[in-house]
């Protein structure tokens, strides 16, 4: 699979990018999704979980709520994440 990437910032800029291969299944993964405090994220982040589960039938869900959509998650975090969770997926709102 491809996609293609336009660079609104110096003019059409055309590249084709390959998605990277990923070694592991969703099936029986556990998914951390972290909520990036913006309005609606929770939302996005709750329907994204509910349907991620039907598919994949999840291990488990690790839900995750930045202090602030203008903050990185600390080191102490993003090591949590890493550590628990198989895939990560971080939610946008508004």
């Amino acid at each position: 699979m491809s996609l293609i990437v336009f660079n609104p910032t110096s003019g059409p800029s055309l590249k084709e990018l390959r998605m990277a291969k990923r070694e592991k299944s969703l099936e029986g993964s556990v998914i951390g999704l972290v909520d990036n405090g913006k309005k609606n994220s929770d939302t996005v982040i709750h329907f994204l979980a509910e349907r991620l589960q039907q598919k994949y039938n999840l291990k488990d869900v690790i839900h995750h709520k930045k202090l602030s959509f203008s903050h990185g998650l600390t080191d102490a975090e993003a090591s949590m994440l890493a550590e628990k969770c198989d895939f990560i997926i971080s939610g946008v709102g508004d």
